[in-house]
């Protein structure tokens, strides 16, 4: 005679995964913003998907939580090499969360504007100590930053759309489309020797002791 079992008994669940908004927004970032999907977050945390909406609105929310938190956790850069070195580490670090995370380049999303605002807060007051007033430090930041996201965003453009060809480019001049395809084939280079260019008109100012004639006539 075969004894009887309670099925309950044979089911051995363990315990219940113990989730929380953080664990679930770390588990977005390990998996890839661009993989994020509500199944995948709960497979990863070993949790059913109707779990996490209990700390969770939406997909939207959770991907803007990690986006932001990617963002606000990204190291800011030392002033131990001085200001320029400061500023392109800065450049690079953002260029490498843009090009990670495309939801930073989206403009005006709400939410990630309170990190951004204090990192911006933040890297102007590293920049002071380094030999920079205040307003010559938010004009620096906001120099740099704004090539980066530019530059990121068009090579993100440039990796969905792919080259066009010669014929298609509106430039009429032979040298121009040239050194325009130059710019297509390596938008890379191209982004570092415009940060170059303001990184040595900074540094122009700076041996002046002002930079606020980069907005005088």
């Amino acid at each position: 005679m075969v004894p009887k079992t309670n099925p309950a008994s044979r089911r051995r669940p363990g315990p219940k995964p113990r989730l929380s908004r953080e664990r679930i927004v770390d588990a977005a970032l390990g998996l890839g913003i661009e993989q994020v999907s509500i199944n995948a977050v709960a497979s990863a945390l070993g949790a059913a998907p109707a779990s996490l909406y209990r700390y969770i609105d939406s997909l939207d929310d959770l991907l803007l939580s990690a986006l932001e938190k990617a963002f606000a956790n990204a190291p800011l850069p030392g002033g131990e090499q001085g200001w320029r070195n400061y500023l392109e580490t800065e450049a690079r670090t953002r260029f490498e969360l843009l090009t990670r995370y495309a939801g930073l380049l989206t403009d005006g999303v709400t939410g990630l504007e309170k990190a951004a605002v204090r990192r911006f807060e933040q890297l102007v007051q590293g920049l002071v100590p380094l030999g920079f007033g205040v307003d010559d430090a938010v004009l620096a930041v906001d120099a740099v930053l704004d090539l980066i996201h530019d530059g990121a965003a068009q090579i993100a453009h440039l990796r969905t759309r792919g080259h066009q060809e010669p014929d298609a480019q509106p430039f009429e001049a032979p040298e121009v489309r040239a050194a325009f395809r130059r710019v297509q084939d390596a938008p890379h280079e191209h982004l570092w020797r415009k940060l170059t260019i303001v990184l040595d008109g900074l540094a122009v100012r700076q041996a002046g002791g002002s930079l606020s004639a980069l907005a005088s006539p």
